[in-house]
C-alpha cells in the first residue's frame, strides 16, 4: 500500500508539473490591507520574489527551496525575512536565494546583515543545515529546475541589476518583466521566443503621474502601450501587474483607453496564470 501511495503522489506531481500554469503570490506595487507584494509559485520549491510568501503560502513556505529575485527593493524581499522567523524551527532545507550579483550583493549589505535583520548565511537550523545561501545568476543563461522546467533571467530596465525571467515548462514559457520602465528586451526575447504563450508586464502608475513612473523606472498605462506597437507576435496572454492598489479603477479605465487588440488581464493575489 505504501508504494501504491508514493506512485500516485509521484503521478500527481507529474500531472502538475505537465500542466503550463504558475500561482500569483502577490500581484500588486504596494503593501495594503488586502493586496500583497510581487511574489509568483512557479512549483512547490522555487518562487520568483519574495513579496508576499507568509500570507499566501503559510507553513507551506518550509517548502520554498529556491527564491529567484528580480531586484532587491524591498517589496520583492520582504517575506524572506518572515518565512525564516516564524517557521525556522520545522524548516529542513536551506534557502536559495539567487539573483544577480548587484541584487545579491545589496540582500548582504543592506538586508540580512545583522543590523536590518540577521544574517542567516551565519546561522544553522535545527537539523545543522544552513538558513541561507546565495547564489549569484547570468543574465541569458538557462537554469534547469527539473527535468522539464528552466528558468532564464534578462536584463530589465529599474535598478543597476534588475532583471525578468524566462520560466518554461514543457512546451510552453511565461515572460515576466518585473519591474521595469523599457520593455525592449522583453520584446526581444518575445518575438525570437515563440514557446511564450503568456507575458506578464508591469503598469504601477496613471497617466498623469508618468513623469513620477519614469523618475522610479516604473511604466504608465500610456508608457506601456507605445511600446507594446512594435511588437510583431500577437499569440500570447497579455497580464498586467503591480498596479499600486490607489490607482486601480484609474488605471483599470486608462489601460481599456490604449489595450488596442490586446485584452489584457489584471493580475489579482491568488490567481493561476496559464501558458
Amino acid at each position: 500500500m505504501r508504494e501504491t501511495f508514493k506512485d500516485e503522489y509521484k503521478y500527481e506531481e507529474e500531472k502538475i508539473l505537465q500542466t503550463r500554469n504558475i500561482k500569483v503570490l502577490g500581484a500588486y506595487g504596494t503593501k495594503a490591507k488586502g493586496f500583497g507584494t510581487t511574489s509568483f509559485s512557479l512549483n512547490k520549491t522555487d518562487v520568483i520574489d519574495a513579496g508576499n510568501l507568509l500570507e499566501s503560502l503559510g507553513e507551506e513556505s518550509i517548502h520554498v527551496k529556491n527564491i529567484w529575485l528580480t531586484h532587491q527593493h524591498l517589496d520583492h524581499i520582504v517575506d524572506i525575512a518572515y518565512i525564516i522567523d516564524n517557521y525556522f524551527g520545522i524548516r529542513k532545507d536551506t534557502i536559495n536565494i539567487l539573483g544577480t550579483k548587484g541584487t545579491i550583493d545589496a540582500i548582504k549589505k543592506h538586508f540580512l546583515n545583522d543590523e536590518v535583520w540577521p544574517d542567516f548565511s551565519k546561522i544553522q537550523l535545527p537539523n545543522n543545515e544552513m538558513v541561507v545561501k546565495y547564489t549569484e545568476i547570468e543574465l541569458d543563461k538557462e537554469y534547469q529546475i527539473s527535468q522539464n522546467e528552466s528558468i532564464k533571467a534578462f536584463k530589465t530596465d529599474h535598478t543597476d541589476s534588475s532583471c525578468g525571467y524566462i520560466y518554461k515548462r514543457g512546451d510552453g514559457a511565461i515572460l515576466i518583466t518585473a519591474d521595469t520602465c523599457n520593455i525592449d528586451n522583453a520584446i526581444l526575447e518575445i518575438e525570437k521566443d515563440t514557446t511564450i504563450k503568456s507575458v506578464v508586464i508591469e503598469c504601477s502608475f496613471p497617466n498623469h503621474l508618468e513623469e513620477l513612473a519614469k523618475n522610479s523606472k516604473h511604466l504608465t498605462p500610456k508608457m506601456l502601450f507605445e511600446q507594446l506597437k512594435t511588437v510583431k507576435r500577437k499569440d500570447f496572454q497579455l497580464y498586467i501587474n503591480h498596479i499600486k492598489p490607489s490607482f486601480i479603477l484609474e488605471i483599470a479605465q486608462e489601460i481599456e483607453e490604449y489595450e488596442g487588440d490586446y485584452e489584457p488581464i489584471l493580475v489579482k493575489d491568488g490567481e493561476i496564470l496559464q501558458f
